[in-house]
């Protein structure tokens, strides 16, 4: 069959393996992943590699889950590929880590493969990702604000991940599986516009579709193999000038340093890569926002000695005669560059943006005409009114003197927080959402809003405030 060649193809240009080598291919039994494990079983002997399937049951969907598993379990036995899964309470964790279903259900399943591949002698991992997701992926990094790097999309390789339908759409899998028999399992939850690639997926991208470009899905996939080779270069070229310029501050395994003379010299392109690159450093997996990466670049041009900086991801910069030093906060480099205290964090939040916290986490502001559809308020989203928020908020901590404003009246934050129950070595880290005119707090996240810009019968634009406490 022609999808079986073009795979073939695919799969010599893009991937090294050793004859005999494992690959787990992980599979839902949804119509894509179950349409690259039919397809690599069908090819291993070609591909000289061993086939095996992992499947994660989630528990999101309650029965619906367990049969997904059990689908993919008698397929597996059906045709004798060795058949591996694990399954999880995603809701409860969720609950306990703070994160959103889908980033808890992804860390969860790709620990489960990454641990399947160690025990497996290091196997490859091939996800079903194909040409769609990869437009859905380049879009939303376009919409938040990316860099080059996230134009670039998902990767056919990267470490022991390999993705090897990126050449193919929906459509010629479904077909696939049409023409071989195969009936996959489908995820009702795929339809519900309850989530941003959701959303992305079922109204947007037909949008763009049917009213900008018929090839919006192609022309997106483009972009992403024309920034790829682009990335790669400009990422060389800054791991020469990291290995120039950055180096471990003496006795200290936490704290990077960089001259700041040299660094200035180097182009803004390759400045704005060597920031993420020494958080990456000491954050692994971990990268700014644009707004922190900005407001380190002001620290380096401009701050005198001494000056400091509390940063997303738990990390601090700080000016001292002559180098940067970016650290995360820990004892060690508080104790010789002085206390978080010391280097209040503010940043501006305007409407349609998200910031990152110091602590880790972000808050998110995204306004709109309408809350049809949208998920019901809680400690961690709440609804305001546009008109009364302004143009944009101030994200910062407490502050001597600070107060909320109730429907009963208004109250210390200080006692507030004794009323949540809050411990008092919590206090600091707490993150509050004010308005940039009259420093009145409107949310402090997590714990409540207040009384200030509430949504009311008039409202005609909402602000939808939302407090993510780890990331996606």
């Amino acid at each position: 069959m022609a999808i079986e060649k073009s795979l073939t193809e695919y799969w010599q240009s893009h991937f090294v393996t050793e004859p005999g080598q494992t690959v787990i291919v992980a599979c839902s039994g949804g119509p894509d992943s179950l349409a690259l494990l039919d397809l690599l079983w069908g090819l291993r002997d070609k591909l000289a590699i061993k086939v095996v399937a992992a499947h994660y049951e989630h528990g999101i969907r309650g029965q619906a889950s367990m049969d997904d598993e059990a689908f993919v379990r008698d397929y597996c036995q059906n045709k004798g590929i060795p058949f591996y899964a694990e399954s999880g309470n995603i809701p409860q964790l969720s609950r306990e880590s703070g994160e959103s279903l889908e980033t808890c259900a992804r860390r969860m399943r790709y620990a489960f493969l990454q641990q399947l591949a160690e025990g497996l002698n290091n196997a490859l991992i091939a996800t079903a990702h194909h040409a769609d997701d990869q437009a859905e992926t380049v879009l939303m990094h376009f919409l938040r604000g990316t860099g080059m790097k996230g134009l670039t999309g998902m990767l056919p390789k990267r470490d022991n991940l390999i993705r090897p339908l990126l050449g193919f759409t929906k459509a010629e899998l479904v077909e696939y599986c049409r023409q071989q028999g195969l009936s996959p399992r489908l995820d009702a939850t795929n339809q519900e516009p309850d989530c941003t690639r959701n959303k992305l997926r079922l109204q947007l991208l037909p949008l763009l579709q049917s009213e900008y470009n018929p090839n919006i899905s192609q022309s997106l996939c483009q972009l992403a193999e024309l920034t790829a080779p682009e990335e790669e270069l400009l990422d060389s070229l800054c791991r020469q000038a990291a290995d120039r310029l950055i180096s471990q501050d003496t006795g200290k395994g936490n704290t990077l340093k960089c001259p700041v003379g040299d660094f200035l010299q180097e182009p803004l392109a390759i400045q704005r890569r060597l920031i993420q690159y020494m958080v990456g450093q000491l954050r692994p997996g971990k990268a700014f926002g644009f707004q922190h990466v900005e407001a380190v670049l002001e620290l380096i041009k401009k701050g005198a000695t001494g000056t400091s900086l509390n940063l997303s991801h738990r990390c601090l910069g700080k000016i001292s005669y002559g180098f940067f030093y970016l650290s995360k906060n820990n004892d060690e480099f508080l104790t010789s560059h002085g206390t978080i205290k010391d280097t209040p964090y503010k940043i501006i939040l305007k409407l349609g943006s998200k910031v990152e916290l110091p602590g880790g986490g972000s808050i998110s502001a995204f306004v709109t005409d309408s809350l049809e559809g949208e998920a019901p308020f809680s400690r961690c989203k709440i609804y305001c009114d546009a008109e009364k928020c302004g143009t944009e908020l101030v994200v910062r901590y407490r502050q001597d003197g600070d107060r909320i404003r109730l429907e009963a009246g208004s109250k210390k934050l200080k006692d507030f927080f004794v009323d949540a129950k809050v411990e008092r070595s919590s206090r600091d880290s707490v993150p509050l959402v004010v308005s940039s005119h009259s420093d009145e707090i409107i949310w402090v996240a997590g714990l409540r809003q207040t009384s200030v810009a509430l949504a009311d019968k008039d409202t005609k634009q909402y602000v939808i405030l939302s407090y993510g406490k780890g990331e996606e």
